[in-house]
C-alpha cells in the first residue's frame, strides 16, 4: 500500500516565487505593448466619446477600442492574482497582518474592476448595432451602450478596484522595508509608483479629455505618467527578485 513517502513531497513556495516572478515580467511587457498601441492612437486623436463613437471606433480598429477601454488593465489584473500571493509567501514573515490585508485588498479590487470593465461589452454591442437593421433595434443598442459608458466613467473599475490593488501593492512595498528577502530600492520604487498612480485616480477624466490647464497637466504628468513608468520598473524589479529567491530556494 502507498504512502505519502512513495510521493515526492512539494516544496513551500520555490514553484510559486517562479510563477509569481514571471506573472510580474509579464505585466511589464503588457504595459510597454500598451504603450506602443495607446499612445500613437492617442495622438491620432482622444478616445470617443460618444456611443457612436465608440461602436465606430470599435468597426474600424477594435483592438484600439479594447485598450482604450482597459484591455490591458484586465491582463495586468489577471496577473497580479499570482504575483501578489507569491508576494504575500514572502512577506508575511516580515508582516502576516499587513500582508494578508494587503492582498485582501489586491482581490477585492481584482473582483471589482474585472466585473465592472466594459471593454468586450462594448465590443460585442457595436457589432449587433453594426447588424442591426431597425432603427428601434439601434436605439436600443444605443441606450445600452450608453448605459456601458455610465458604468466606465463611474464608480466602479477606475475609480475603486484599480486603485484597492495599488493599495494592496503599495502596502506589500511598505511591507518589503522591513524584509530580508527585498531590498529598500524594489520598495521604495512601489511606494512612489504605486502611490502616484492612486494620487491619479481624481485626475483620471483629464487623461482622455485633455487638461484644462498648465497645472492639471503638471500633475497628471508627475502622478499618472510618473506613477506608470515607476510601476513597470517595480513590475520587472519584482520579477527579477521573486524568480531569484524561487531558484534559491529550489537550489539552497
Amino acid at each position: 500500500m502507498a504512502t505519502t513517502k512513495d510521493f515526492p513531497v512539494a516544496s513551500n513556495s520555490e514553484n510559486l516565487y517562479q510563477i509569481g516572478g514571471a506573472a510580474a515580467l509579464i505585466c511589464a511587457v503588457i504595459y510597454v505593448i500598451t504603450l506602443a498601441v495607446y499612445i500613437p492612437a492617442n495622438q491620432a486623436g482622444p478616445p470617443p466619446s460618444s456611443v457612436l463613437e465608440w461602436f465606430a471606433l470599435f468597426r474600424d480598429d477594435p483592438l484600439t477600442g479594447l485598450f482604450f477601454l482597459g484591455l490591458a488593465d484586465i491582463l495586468i489584473m489577471i496577473f497580479w492574482s499570482p504575483m501578489s500571493l507569491a508576494l504575500y509567501i514572502c512577506l508575511k514573515q516580515a508582516n502576516k497582518s499587513w500582508s494578508l490585508i494587503a492582498t485582501s485588498f489586491i482581490f477585492m479590487g481584482m473582483a471589482v474592476y474585472l466585473a465592472t470593465n466594459t471593454a468586450f461589452s462594448m465590443l460585442s454591442l457595436s457589432q449587433k448595432y453594426a447588424l442591426a437593421t431597425t432603427q428601434a433595434d439601434k436605439s436600443l443598442l444605443l441606450a445600452a451602450g450608453q448605459a456601458l459608458i455610465a458604468i466606465s466613467e463611474g464608480t466602479g473599475g477606475q475609480y475603486l478596484g484599480m486603485p484597492l490593488a495599488w493599495l494592496g501593492g503599495l502596502i506589500l512595498s511598505a511591507v518589503m522595508l522591513r524584509s530580508q528577502d527585498f531590498n529598500k530600492t524594489i520598495a521604495w520604487v512601489g511606494i512612489i509608483g504605486l502611490g502616484l498612480l492612486i494620487l491619479s485616480i481624481p485626475f483620471a477624466g483629464y487623461t482622455t479629455t485633455g487638461p484644462t490647464t498648465v497645472a492639471v497637466g503638471a500633475i497628471i504628468a508627475v502622478t499618472y505618467l510618473g506613477g506608470g513608468l515607476f510601476s513597470l520598473a517595480w513590475y520587472i524589479l519584482v520579477g527579477l527578485r521573486l524568480i531569484k529567491l524561487g531558484r534559491v530556494k529550489e537550489n539552497p
